[in-house]
């Protein structure tokens, strides 16, 4: 039997979301618990790679398991909680068919990214934001950049050294910042994302914002890592969606 289980985690404390032979995933922390409440094994797929360090309002994994058979459905998040540690927490989870995949059947994801800029730092938001006390950049420069990047492009100039993907075509359908007290939020929804493509849109658009003369689409022409800005760092990075249909999707972009 297959679930569909719904997370959330603070990924501070974790080298990511995929199993590692030396260091703490959320995914081993996952499938750990799973197998201790079924008393059996349980292959565990979840549905992105996250980067060390980065969090996840949403994120989507399934189980995979006789034992699943016999388990009632409405008891597994509140059951698998009581396994987990503070920073990760199942919501829900629905039976799907056997043959639904969590990475491969998404259509679209939306990341935010969270940049503090208030006078002074503030501990309650230390490892959830990129901290920048006292910084004040032009959040219309950077929406304005930021709406350029929406569409189908060829990201490779926001893609790091080590992505092993070829084609890096991929189709943006919103991009927008926006201010909410001290917080500065990138929020992005496409159909695929390359690595650390966020967290250097992220840190060009702070860039741009505090006063660097960069160009959005001289940076996507020129398909090169140099052109564009800096990487923001991990902790300001949340997974805040995850869209299995194109209605969600549309529905998602009439909002913002």
């Amino acid at each position: 039997m297959k679930v569909l289980v719904e997370l959330r985690f603070c990924g501070g404390a974790y080298h990511g979301w995929q199993a590692q032979d030396n260091a703490p995933t959320v995914q081993r922390t996952v499938t750990e618990a799973a197998e201790r409440l079924l008393g059996s094994a349980c292959a565990v797929t979840g549905c992105s790679r996250t980067d060390a360090g980065v969090h996840a309002k949403q994120f989507f994994c399934t189980f995979d398991s006789a034992a699943l058979d016999a388990f009632p459905l409405d008891r597994l998040p509140t059951a698998l909680n009581t396994l987990l540690p503070d920073d990760v927490s199942a919501v829900s989870a629905r039976r799907v068919d056997d043959g639904f995949h969590a990475r491969y059947g998404a259509c679209a994801k939306e990341y935010i990214y969270r940049i503090y800029c208030g006078k002074t730092r503030d501990a309650l938001e230390a490892g959830r934001v990129w901290m920048l006390p006292g910084r004040t950049p032009d959040e219309k420069k950077m929406d304005e950049a930021a709406g350029r990047l929406a569409g189908r492009h060829d990201f490779s100039s926001f893609c790091a050294a080590g992505g092993k993907v070829e084609d890096k075509t991929r189709c943006v359908y919103y991009c927008r910042v926006e201010k909410e007290g001290d917080v500065l939020t990138l929020r992005i929804c496409a159909d695929g994302f390359l690595y650390n493509m966020v967290r250097i849109i992220a840190g060009t658009l702070y860039e741009i914002g505090a006063g660097r003369p960069l160009d959005v689409d001289a940076i996507l022409a020129a398909r090169s890592r140099a052109a564009a800005g800096m990487t923001a760092p991990p902790e300001g990075l949340y997974l805040n969606r995850v869209f299995y249909t194109p209605r969600e999707v549309e529905e998602a972009a009439a909002r913002v």
